[in-house]
């Protein structure tokens, strides 16, 4: 067994309020039940301290995501982080990342996250405008966000990440340049982008679905998609995935983890999990799964470890699409000679001609072993993706 380090992802399913484009596991409650939730956390990781997959391994990073997870109190993200130290390790220095809404900015709060052992905050500010977190259904204010990041900084965090959607309905260039601008010119040192995308279910399909809510032209959208990372080059950042951008040495190594596949144990209502298995350097399964999703039953399934709602095995097959899909994702790109590594000549073989073909329509290009998307593939990344399937 494997003595590589783990990542842990803590899922906190609860917000003040749900937001209509989210279509995340999450659910808005007038009081969150944070005793009780932190007591089935500490169950979760109780249980899987034998587990021969996670035993004998240390804690590389941890992420609280949601949700909103900075609605749990200090102590109770401390319990987590004391208990996770105490039953694997984690590593000196381990980025230690907590999701959070900008709506009650306060700089005793942020104080006291960091002393829980936090350095690192990512806002939920989505945008800067009035008009654009009305039609968002955010509860913060343009001075709620800037005040956050603001406080955050002066209490500690030694990061502080802000996310912006784009691509919502009435956005213009100018109204994305001034969302960048203002977040930018703010102590933060990373900065995620995420073009809106309508899932079914939520009260933004809905809308769509009754002509109450127009999108943006696919050529603006593309526009914005480019303009972005030009934009905050000027202001220290640079893109190293997709949707996300850092000064030096200031990416997520949380997120890293899951674009190069590497092992993570979620815990949570709703957590996802993911190990892999190796034989030699041949990476030949992967074991996925995830808790049930509903909190009081995720709640009481931890009582008699019981808390698993399904389990997957990945086969070679889906492991070789996901380092594409994954791996593409980065601006570092993916290794051939790690791909043939960890699955064999014969895969190699077979993607090398996917590659080719995407190489002289100009989506992706070759630079010795190292495979990354073009601009142009960027923009079409999902139809590029697709064509790793086989």
């Amino acid at each position: 067994m494997t003595h590589r380090p783990f990542s842990l992802y803590v899922h906190v399913p609860f917000c003040s309020q749900k937001c209509p484009y989210c279509d995340f596991n999450t659910y808005a409650v007038a009081r969150v039940p944070d005793e009780e939730y932190t007591e089935a956390l500490l169950r979760e990781l109780e249980s899987w301290a034998c587990d021969p997959r996670f035993s004998g391994r240390s804690i590389g990073t941890i992420f609280f995501g949601g949700g909103t997870p900075s609605l749990l109190k200090p102590a109770s993200l401390q319990k987590v982080v004391d208990r996770a130290r105490n039953l694997f390790g984690v590593l000196s220095g381990a980025e230690i990342t907590l999701e959070a809404n900008p709506s009650t900015p306060s700089r005793k709060l942020y104080e006291e996250f960091a002393a829980a052992g936090i350095n690192r905050v990512s806002f939920g500010v989505q945008s800067f405008d009035p008009d654009r977190l009305l039609l968002l259904g955010r509860d913060h204010s343009r001075e709620d966000a800037i005040q956050a990041v603001e406080l955050a900084s002066q209490a500690g965090i030694a990061d502080v990440s802000v996310d912006l959607i784009f691509g919502v309905s009435g956005q213009t260039i100018e109204g994305l340049q001034r969302d960048i601008d203002t977040a930018c010119a703010l102590p933060i040192s990373h900065l995620s982008t995420y073009a809106l995308t309508i899932e079914p279910g939520t009260p933004f399909f809905q809308r769509q679905e009754r002509g109450l809510l127009a999108a943006p032209p696919d050529d603006l959208v593309a526009e914005m998609l480019q303009f972005i990372p030009q934009r905050v080059a000027g202001y220290g950042l640079s893109r190293y995935e997709i949707s996300n951008y850092s000064k030096p040495g200031r990416h997520s190594r949380h997120n890293e983890v899951y674009w190069t596949g590497g092992d993570y144990l979620g815990i949570g209502a709703g957590a996802h999990s993911y190990v892999a298995r190796f034989e030699g350097k041949r990476l030949v399964s992967g074991d996925r799964w995830s808790t049930l999703a509903q909190p009081q039953a995720y709640i009481d399934g931890t009582k008699d470890a019981k808390m698993i709602s399904w389990r997957e095995s990945l086969a070679p097959q889906a492991l070789q699409f996901e380092f594409f899909y994954l791996g593409l994702r980065r601006m570092a790109g993916v290794s051939l000679q790690e791909f043939h590594d960890k699955f064999g000549g014969e895969a190699q073989e077979r993607f090398s001609k996917i590659i080719s073909e995407l190489t002289s329509e100009g989506y992706v290009r070759v630079d010795g072993d190292v495979v990354t998307l073009t601009t142009d593939g960027i923009a079409l990344a999902d139809s590029v993706y697709e064509r790793f399937i086989s």
